[in-house]
């Protein structure tokens, strides 16, 4: 619910179009004259107050769709036109050829690849804890394991492979066996005084803290945070999840700053859509457009770009749409990962400038 999130706190038809959710004023965190944050952000709060948040007011697209699936499929693919089998970061990872040998560019943190990360031909990981990400031998074998991994080896290795399957089904146990034993140095090097929180998503942050402390390379991080579908009851959950959310992010960040590494660090968020204006007669709120978005890094410009929401001028009850996400994408893919937009996202779109001086990534 981005209306619940980034709170336009000074106009009164807020309070009147959600008075059973609307928190009280006097615990919103103010970040400008009428613009502040849910109470339970205030991690964010500090991050914003020290130059590091840039929020984007009103992201979405044009005729926008009110499905999970398919919405979450134009968000992930940055096709609202088409459906599109491939992910805008993993074009842009057969784009880049920079390092393409190293295959822990990308990391999803989960059980499954999103389709942000789909690509015709590089391999992306997805990993729950870098412990468990290693090939499994069959447990009821009494003989030597490693004989079973050598044999795997051996296969992958062999000559005679007859067609593109057999070769893509190689490639990807290959690159499981590289990029196990390159996690599997980054085990025990990470020491952090930073708590996180006890939850799968602080637990994620922490693993891709991890990573990034042991320089594989990994340009990429991917986790989700699910559960924002608060039709009914809206309040205690959304206060929840925002608290996981800003532990996990602030605790990440902090531990970034320790390494000396928060500013080659983006952190940007997105979901699927915002919320309705107008809260529900189960004390939630139903499917709406657009949203805020947030981008957070030691290098980005932070402060707010576009325009405050305005209640008094909705679309169909909905919040008027102000940015194409794309626009946010093919800026971050311009001023951040320094390559050509143009070749991952199609479309003009006006370039938003929030990041500082460009550093190595």
């Amino acid at each position: 619910d981005g209306l619940g999130t980034v709170i336009p706190y000074t106009d009164r038809t807020y309070f009147t179009s959600r008075p059973s959710l609307a928190p009280k004023p006097e615990e919103i965190l103010k970040l400008t004259d009428n613009m502040g944050l849910h109470p339970a952000l205030k991690g964010f709060k500090s991050l914003y107050d020290n130059g590091h948040m840039a929020i984007m007011q009103g992201v979405g697209y044009p005729n926008p769709n009110r499905s999970h699936f398919r919405s979450m499929a134009i968000w992930q693919s940055a096709r609202p036109d088409v459906a599109e089998p491939t992910g805008w970061l993993g074009r842009f990872l057969e784009a880049d050829d920079d390092d393409e040998e190293n295959t822990l560019r990308a990391i999803n943190i989960g059980n499954l690849l999103p389709r942000t990360l789909y690509t015709e031909s590089t391999l992306v990981p997805s990993i729950t804890n870098l412990e468990s990400y290693q090939f499994r031998t069959d447990g009821r074998y009494t003989g030597d394991p490693t004989a079973q991994l050598d044999a795997i080896r051996h296969l992958c290795e062999h000559d005679a492979i007859h067609g593109p399957l057999e070769e893509y089904v190689s490639q990807a146990a290959s690159d499981a066996f590289v990029s196990s034993d390159a996690l599997k140095s980054a085990v025990g090097k990470y020491q952090s005084s930073v708590q996180y929180g006890n939850n799968p998503f602080a637990e994620g942050m922490k693993l891709i803290a991890q990573v990034i402390a042991s320089d594989l390379g990994t340009r990429i991080f991917y986790i989700s945070l699910g559960g924002f579908d608060t039709h009914a009851n809206q309040a205690g959950n959304h206060g929840n999840l925002l608290t996981m959310l800003d532990e996990g992010v602030s605790s990440f960040y902090s531990d970034l700053d320790k390494m000396g590494k928060s500013d080659q660090v983006a952190v940007m968020t997105f979901s699927e859509f915002g919320r309705r204006v107008q809260e529900n007669g189960s004390a939630g709120t139903d499917h709406g457009t657009s949203l805020p978005m947030f981008v957070i890094g030691g290098n980005i410009k932070g402060g707010f770009y576009g325009n405050n929401p305005n209640l008094s001028d909705l679309d169909n009850g909905d919040l008027r749409m102000q940015t194409d996400f794309r626009a946010v994408y093919a800026s971050v893919i311009r001023n951040w990962l320094g390559a050509d937009p143009s070749k991952i996202v199609q479309g003009n779109f006006t370039d938003i400038n929030f990041t500082l001086q460009r550093t190595s990534r």
